[in-house]
């Protein structure tokens, strides 16, 4: 029906936002962009450390992965996936009411260190709503020195939302990962589901661009 970059993959990916973030290896830059085609199979490489304190919640994040790698093979199956913020906006302008997916992929600059360090699988709603599936952190990062992976994945999603025009993004949240939300969104009522609307999106707009203009660090 739609997209996949009008039936040709791009051979590199243009970079959505270069926020700072904090690693093992002191303040390093992260790159974050849409996903491509190969990044389904490299999903399927996430791996759990066994015995490791944190496995529960490396194990969840593993699992994210592997369902959002799912999801993104079946989207780009069915020709629904968007492939960049500008075939995102050409597919809604083609079709308003279709519901696209896309991945959104963050990615090591340094080394050493898993070269996809997170992911974000998102949908685009007919009626132009961001719905945030999965959220997730390569497991070999936890219980590591990172922070701001995901806080930077989701200023992310933020900055494709004022690109489209989506006033929401929303998704639901587990017993681990509301937590993080509350963190971020500021607010303690989130329970099994977060919405953020534009006002908060803005903002996190603004957040991204000072993350990446002045090197601060994005909060866990």
């Amino acid at each position: 029906m739609l997209l996949a970059n009008l039936g040709r993959w791009p051979k590199s990916s243009v970079v959505l936002a270069a926020p700072i973030i904090k690693t093992p290896r002191g303040q390093q830059v992260l790159e974050i962009a849409f996903g491509r085609p190969a990044d389904a199979d490299r999903l399927r490489g996430w791996r759990v450390a066994k015995n490791h304190p944190l496995s529960h919640a490396m194990q969840d994040a593993q699992e994210f992965g592997r369902l959002a790698g799912k999801r993104w093979r079946y989207y780009l199956k069915r020709n629904e996936a968007a492939l960049s913020l500008d075939a995102l906006a050409t597919g809604i302008a083609r079709e308003p009411q279709a519901e696209i997916g896309f991945l959104l992929v963050a990615r090591a600059t340094w080394q050493p260190a898993p070269k996809m360090i997170g992911i974000a699988w998102c949908r685009r709603t007919w009626c132009n709503h961001i719905v945030l599936d999965f959220l997730a952190a390569h497991p070999g990062t936890f219980g590591k020195d990172y922070a701001g992976i995901g806080t930077a994945l989701l200023y992310s999603i933020a900055r494709v939302a004022g690109r489209i025009g989506a006033p929401l993004v929303w998704g639901e949240a587990t017993a681990l990962s509301a937590s993080f939300y509350r963190r971020v969104l500021t607010s303690e009522d989130i329970l099994d589901h977060f919405f953020i609307p534009e006002p908060t999106l803005a903002k996190m707009r603004d957040r991204l661009t000072l993350q990446s203009e002045r090197k601060t660090i994005p909060k866990p």
